[in-house]
């Protein structure tokens, strides 16, 4: 059986990456999707029946015009998945101040944001899952700005999870480690020797991006009805502790 038949599914940062793997997994576990990013479509493409918007999810207005659509063609909303966002890699003394508040209003506003504009559109049963990082469990070095906004994004999370609760609204976080995508593949990660750092990783392998979809779906759907206020680690196994190599 189609696990989100009938729900109501709002997934930002959808074209790409881990948004666009939820945006089609939720597709095709019978949900209504409606997927936002940056910018128009173009040559990208989102699952069959689902409906694209451009957001800026930075922008209070935009979050307000979406919300009152929502309202107007579907009545409500059942989930969220908020996974919009983006990473500087920098050390910290060369990070610039613009830069730290750029990550922290895309990553951590953004998230508030969203919670504000998506809750009051829930009915009980509704789930709201936000996208925060392995690096918002463990510091990295040259992710200070990231670190910081995926951090915040664990806190913002567990208060939305205990003020919501009442309206039986359910708050959770994805923290992924290291999961193949278009952020690890930009240029500010071009100096990163992932071969390396993918043999420290306990399943020895990066993530995927549906690896995360099917984190977020688990939280989306029936199966987790009485999960509120918790992070759910797809790392393969960065954060259990560390490893003593052999000689």
């Amino acid at each position: 059986m189609a696990r989100l038949t009938e729900r109501i599914a709002l997934v930002t940062g959808g074209l790409g990456g881990i948004g666009a793997a939820v945006a089609h997994l939720f597709a095709g576990e019978g949900a209504t999707v409606l997927v936002t990013d940056l910018g128009p479509l173009g040559t990208r493409t989102v699952p069959p029946g689902a409906t694209y918007r451009t957001l800026d999810v930075t922008d209070e207005s935009a979050w307000h015009a979406l919300a009152e659509e929502i309202r107007r063609d579907h009545g409500r909303l059942d989930v969220l998945v908020h996974s919009a966002g983006i990473a500087v890699s920098r050390p910290l003394l060369d990070t610039s101040p613009d830069e730290f508040r750029r990550v922290q209003e895309t990553n951590t506003t953004a998230t508030f944001l969203a919670i504000r504009a998506a809750a009051p559109l829930m009915p009980p049963g509704g789930s709201i899952v936000t996208l925060s990082s392995v690096n918002g469990v463990l510091g990295a070095t040259g992710l200070a700005a990231y670190a910081a906004s995926k951090f915040a994004v664990r806190g913002l999370t567990k208060v939305a999870a205990l003020e919501l609760a009442e309206a039986g609204i359910r708050v959770n976080a994805i923290c992924p480690g290291s999961i193949a995508t278009e952020i690890t593949a930009s240029p500010g990660f071009a100096d990163t020797d992932m071969a390396a750092y993918t043999k420290t990783i306990p399943l020895g392998r990066r993530g995927a991006a549906q690896d995360v979809a099917e984190a977020a779906l688990y939280l989306a759907s029936d199966a987790s009805a009485y999960v509120t206020g918790t992070e759910l680690v797809v790392d393969g196994g960065i954060t259990a502790g560390r490893r003593f190599p052999k000689r």
